[in-house]
């Protein structure tokens, strides 16, 4: 039965951490189901989880970034000027929409801590219900990722924090209401998820380094598995459904466990 719990576990992770449902607001909702020890670091395992999916399906894009920034720190010592292209514009634009997030983090850390209950849910997961259908009926704008949008959509990743609130929706509208291009826009809120991810997966590893607890390496092993099986097969989903503009069945979805949660919780 354990086994299955984990299995669970991993797969609410993986599944809603990259369809905009909220993976946070899942995590809490079913959390007191669980019965199982050091559920947080179940949570950090999956998220690594995740974090190896994304990085698999954007494996591609990941490689040519990486590329073309050591090949511009190799040109800033030999002190020649690195040569803007579109992979250095990227990097950068993914470097300027982290820092928003991480500011919000530092400041409001307290605040999205304390605001994980039922009662806030239920907002967070209407809001994101509205973002969905938002991103449906709005057309694709032509703009691509510049440092202003790179901004806006840092700080809706930070707002996302809010449990309920999808990540994934509020920066793709984000970045729809900026003007951007739809495939611009939603390859780079993928690809904004990763250094998030790994700073979340981080900080909570060291939010747990001091406490003595017992590591049940099966459990452990079958979570980040799981995470990472389905957080591929969510991506997928979600980059399909974008094309077809069907992201308003997940606010049907979204609006009728909003009322589940009113009248059972």
């Amino acid at each position: 039965m354990n086994i299955l719990k984990y299995i669970f576990i991993g797969f609410i992770q993986g599944i809603t951490e990259f369809l905009p449902i909220s993976s946070s607001g899942h995590i809490v909702l079913f959390g007191s189901f669980f019965e199982l020890d050091n559920l947080l670091l179940l949570s950090v395992v999956a998220h690594i989880g995740t974090l190896f999916a994304v990085i698999f399906c954007f494996r591609r894009q990941l490689k040519e970034l990486f590329c073309q920034f050591g090949h511009d720190i190799n040109s800033i010592l030999k002190r020649r000027k690195p040569q803007k292209n579109s992979n250095t514009t990227l990097y950068t634009n993914l470097i300027i929409a982290t820092i928003p997030t991480i500011i919000l983090v530092l400041l409001f850390n307290k605040f999205f801590e304390q605001s994980f209950s039922t009662k806030t849910l239920i907002w967070g997961f209407l809001i994101s219900a509205v973002l969905l259908v938002i991103a449906d009926f709005k057309s694709s704008g032509k703009k691509s990722i510049n440092k202003k949008t790179a901004i806006g959509m840092g700080l809706a990743q930070g707002l996302a924090l809010l449990p309920g609130i999808s990540r994934s929706g509020s920066t793709l509208v984000c970045g729809l209401l900026m003007g951007v291009e739809k495939q611009q826009a939603v390859d780079f809120s993928f690809l904004m998820s990763i250094p998030i991810i790994l700073a979340s997966a981080v900080y909570e590893s060291f939010k747990l380094f001091s406490a003595q607890i017992t590591i049940n390496w099966i459990g452990i092993f079958t979570v980040m598995l799981t995470s990472f099986v389905f957080g591929i097969l969510s991506i997928k989903i979600m980059l399909k459904l974008l094309n077809k503009n069907k992201l308003f069945y997940f606010s049907i979805y979204l609006i009728i466990l909003s009322l589940a949660i009113l009248i059972f919780f």
